[in-house]
């Protein structure tokens, strides 16, 4: 009896291992135990040198402003340009090497690009 339970434990615990194994290489390969290298920008050549907001309020809000701004161009027809994606282009001239490799290196997808032409 007890060599049979033993058996039972052993068969449950390879196919626990078999299930999970594909999760933990996912996981190595992917990232979670350790960290892929942050993307190297290119950094604006024209302007000024500033940006419309400090450098770490545009890492994490960028999206939002540039949302925002969207609907009250669009939807409001206001003018904004301090906040329209046109006066990115100045400072940011190659989306490939700005705005592609942060958005990559995130694994997002903006929409901005379906109406503006960023070369």
């Amino acid at each position: 009896m007890n060599g049979e339970k033993f058996s039972g434990l052993a068969v449950a615990a390879a196919v626990m291992l078999l299930v999970a194994l594909p999760l933990l290489y996912s996981a190595t390969g992917n990232g979670l135990f350790h960290k892929p290298p942050k993307p190297e920008l290119v950094l604006p050549v024209g302007g000024d040198g500033k940006c419309v907001e400090p450098t770490d309020f545009m890492r994490s809000n960028h999206m939002k402003l540039l949302v925002h701004a969207r609907d009250r161009i669009v939807r409001g027809g206001e003018l904004l340009p301090k906040y329209h994606i046109e006066g990115c282009k100045n400072c940011h001239v190659k989306r490939a090497e700005f705005c592609d490799r942060c958005h990559g290196y995130a694994g997002v997808r903006p929409d901005c690009f379906e109406c503006h032409n960023l070369p």
